[in-house]
């Protein structure tokens, strides 16, 4: 039996919230972290892409459905974006923005291009599959490389977790191709992508989990090696003190 629908978006929308709050709280302590602002502002615009598209009507699924397809990949680029910003500082904020804004338009382009054409829903929906799967898959190679250069081994649980995320968005769009062909009935496709929705909100709590980690890994490797950089709130070097009318 299929996950009913109506619950599983509540559940969607409310968990991404709650992600979206718990990384803001953890990069409000550990500002030099900034994956996790990406990460809590990708959770907070996939939530508002769902409330959006729960209010499509027969006149206005275009300009709605464009509009919930459009944020969603933002945030998801954005999410990608501060990964890679965590990894490597060269990427600055105005690149970011940059690449977020060519993604979304290349995005926006393909989309209206196939509405134009004709091409059915389940096409448009396989395409934005598609660019889903296809940021979270970098985003979780950013994270893993990324521990050549500092080590966290907590990177490994969040990157595990986008590859699963990515993952139920393949599965969902492989099921998605099969019903298209008639390989299977729309009973069973309906039945795989609830489980995979299912699925999919699961990780994202995993996700959350392993960059609260990573941030937390690192502000204890930054009190035993005596640096406070993943903090907002510095402690003083104590041993860097000396006594009054010492000269140097």
């Amino acid at each position: 039996m299929a996950l009913n629908a109506s619950v599983l978006l509540l559940v969607g929308v409310l968990v991404r919230l709650a992600s979206s709050f718990i990384a803001l709280l953890a990069w409000y302590n550990h500002r030099q972290v900034v994956c996790l602002l990406g990460w809590s502002a990708a959770m907070a615009l996939s939530a508002t892409a769902k409330i959006i598209g729960f209010w499509r009507t027969p006149g206005t699924m275009l300009p709605l459905t464009l509009l919930s397809n459009i944020v969603f990949v933002a945030g998801y680029t954005l999410m990608w974006t501060s990964m890679r910003r965590f990894s490597d500082a060269r990427l600055t904020l105005g690149r970011q923005a940059l690449i977020v804004l060519a993604v979304c338009g290349g995005f926006a382009l393909l989309f209206i291009l196939a509405w134009q054409a004709g091409a059915p829903r389940r096409m448009q929906s396989a395409l934005f599959a598609l660019f889903i799967a296809g940021l979270t898959l970098t985003a979780a190679w950013e994270t893993w490389r990324g521990y050549r250069r500092d080590g966290l081994r907590t990177r490994h649980i969040a990157a595990g977790a986008l590859v699963c995320i990515a993952a139920t968005r393949l599965v969902r769009l492989g099921f998605l191709i099969l019903q298209s062909a008639d390989v299977v009935s729309p009973q069973t496709a309906e039945l795989a992508s609830s489980y995979a929705l299912y699925l999919n909100i699961f990780f994202l709590l995993v996700a959350t989990t392993g960059l609260v980690l990573m941030a937390q890994e690192r502000a204890d490797r930054g009190e035993r090696t005596g640096r406070y950089d993943s903090s907002p709130r510095t402690t003083p070097n104590v041993g860097s003190t000396r006594p009054a009318g010492t000269r140097s």
